[in-house]
């Protein structure tokens, strides 16, 4: 009899920590009412000391390095967000208000030092969610560094280069949201 009571214990212990689980693993934050959050979640440690630094159009939102995540929220409407390293890497699209969107940041091999990349995450892609809410538990909301930097130059430039391949850009799918 004892032991058929530690294993119902057992079984409703393991439930309920699966529901908490999944519970969490779908809770990501709300924008506020009207507005667009997109979240930057960088899950590799590929190149974990270089800075990579976050635009959305021609506004700098700052840098940040290592395995890591920041929200920003913002009008909805048509953004292209892009981030530098070696290179730039470019992702547009027409946000959705009150709509929560996650862009992995994916270190690449470069020649000098880590290149970067801008991906869309898709409701079901289980797989990068799992490291998604991985990050999102063990580490607290990263602040952007270097904000009150001046890029003025450097955002012209890469404003420039986004012209040049604006055809080839990844487009955020409005639609896959959280």
């Amino acid at each position: 009899m004892l032991l058929i009571n530690n294993m119902k214990k057992i079984t409703l212990s393991l439930l309920l920590i699966s529901i908490s689980f999944f519970s969490f693993s779908q809770d990501f934050k709300k924008p506020s009412e009207g507005k667009s959050l997109v979240y930057f979640v960088r899950f590799s440690g590929t190149g974990a000391l270089i800075n990579f630094k976050y635009f959305d159009g021609d506004k700098y939102l700052g840098k940040m390095n290592g395995v890591n995540y920041f929200t920003y929220e913002c009008d909805p409407g048509e953004h292209t967000f892009w981030a530098a390293a070696e290179n730039r890497d470019f992702i547009s699209g027409n946000l959705m208000a009150n709509a929560t969107y996650i862009i992995e940041v994916r270190p690449t091999m470069g020649a000098f030092k880590a290149a970067v990349r801008l991906h869309q995450i898709a409701p079901n892609d289980e797989k990068k969610l799992k490291k998604v809410n991985r990050i999102i538990a063990k580490r607290t909301e990263s602040t952007l560094k270097g904000k009150e930097e001046d890029h003025s130059f450097f955002i012209e430039n890469g404003l420039k280069r986004f012209e040049k391949i604006e055809n080839e850009v990844k487009s955020i799918k409005s639609d896959l949201t959280f």
